[in-house]
């Protein structure tokens, strides 16, 4: 687990439509779930909220301060402007230390792979894992070795993930995290074959070469 990851929120009343005016004084709006009590509704700094989404992504705990009580939580869900790409609201769920947790975990593959030296490309299908384990010992990543990766048409799946003390892998072990594929062939298109003049129609119908004149209109 990486150092502790804190952020300061403070009680909203503003719900609604109305959050929009805090997000123009530079907070997102956001709600703590806690089982068997009721969600609380807060705001938080937009810029260090960033930052702490940046680093514990829905995989690490968060210490939220709301009114001076500490609250371990998890980052679950977060919604994007899709135009603007900012974060609009966040939901944080409260979790006990004591109590294991399920977080998605993203796989790091380690070393130089050899397929990419030989020209080819690895295609990830899966690169976060969901994993169980206390807070306090949940990974920032988890490891899988490059160097099955030689050929087109290998793989490393979940099963190849390095093992991690009190770590619980609940992915299923034969879900494929990358294989090798070989770079797409560009085909060319044919050249198109040089014809002579000569063996061109004319717009009337004749070769080109005929110097005939067609018969002219009565006046």
């Amino acid at each position: 687990m990486s150092d502790s990851i804190e952020l300061v929120a403070e009680k909203r009343e503003i719900t609604g439509k109305k959050v929009r005016a805090l997000r123009a004084e530079g907070y997102i709006p956001a709600t703590v779930y806690e089982k068997g009590k009721d969600s609380i509704n807060v705001r938080v700094p937009y810029i260090p909220l960033t930052k702490a989404y940046a680093t514990a992504g829905q995989g690490q705990p968060v210490e939220l301060t709301v009114d001076k009580k500490k609250i371990l939580t998890m980052i679950k869900d977060v919604h994007i402007d899709p135009a603007k790409n900012t974060i609009m609201h966040v939901a944080f769920h409260a979790v006990n230390a004591n109590d294991p947790v399920e977080a998605e975990i993203p796989v790091h593959i380690e070393g130089d792979v050899p397929a990419e030296k030989a020209g080819n490309f690895i295609v990830r299908p899966n690169d976060h894992v969901l994993v169980k384990a206390l807070p306090a010992d949940l990974p920032e990543v988890l490891n899988v070795s490059a160097e099955k990766l030689v050929e087109p048409g290998d793989h490393i799946t979940v099963a190849d993930i390095a093992a991690v003390p009190k770590v619980e892998i609940l992915a299923e072990p034969e879900t494929v995290l990358a294989t090798v594929e070989e770079p797409r062939k560009v085909e060319e298109e044919p050249e198109e074959a040089e014809v002579d003049a000569a063996d061109v129609p004319s717009a009337h119908g004749g070769d080109e070469g005929d110097s005939s004149e067609e018969p002219k209109e009565d006046e």
